[in-house]
């Protein structure tokens, strides 16, 4: 049977090169224009059949660079890197959610406030009364397009991008020594399996 594995293959020049920011040199084959962590967050953010069960994080690494504890070490290093872009996470969305739910009430106050107004435009020209209300028509969803985009779309991405980290901090880190003598390049691209 076959393992339902997403394996994420980085070949990095030190351990230091998946969160560092690259210097990056674009006439090496291997060039790297992020930290290898991004390379591994675009994967593992794949809709659909291609996410599979587990993720597996795979990096080459020069034999010289790999010492007995570094996998775990790497493994705890993830941990720490993804409980705090959760926390930053939920901290981004809990003050764009604070400021959707305050253009909201100011949305249904408007609302409500030039309901009451264009109950009164029977006194008014037509023209002038058909203005006032579409104007107002026009000026009540602009003022709640905010909130309601904000509930509708990005609350979403919010979880998402969670759900994203979580899965990140459960995945297998494997490290393994580089066959080949790495470029001068600071990490190869990802590899996809």
């Amino acid at each position: 049977m076959r393992e339902n594995v997403d394996e994420i293959t980085l070949r990095l020049n030190s351990i230091q090169d998946l969160f560092s920011v690259p210097q990056p040199d674009p006439f090496v084959e291997t060039v790297r224009f992020v930290p290898a962590i991004d390379i591994v967050k675009s994967r593992c953010e794949l809709p659909g059949p291609w996410r599979k069960r587990r993720t597996r994080i795979v990096i080459y690494l020069p034999a010289r660079h790999i010492e007995a504890d570094l996998a775990r070490k790497t493994r705890a290093a993830i941990q720490r890197y993804c409980t705090f872009q959760i926390w930053q996470n939920r901290n981004s969305a809990v003050v764009l959610k604070q400021d959707a739910l305050r253009a909201l009430i100011i949305g249904i106050l408007f609302m409500a406030s030039g309901l009451f107004l264009l109950g009164n435009v029977n006194a008014l020209p037509t023209v002038l009364a058909t203005f006032l209300s579409d104007g107002f028509n026009v000026a009540f969803w602009v003022i709640l397009w905010r909130p309601v985009d904000f509930f509708l779309f990005d609350l979403s991405a919010f979880w998402r991008e969670g759900r994203v980290y979580k899965q990140i901090m459960k995945a297998e880190v494997v490290l393994r020594p580089e066959e080949q003598p790495a470029s001068h390049a600071d990490a190869a691209l990802p590899e996809t399996s």
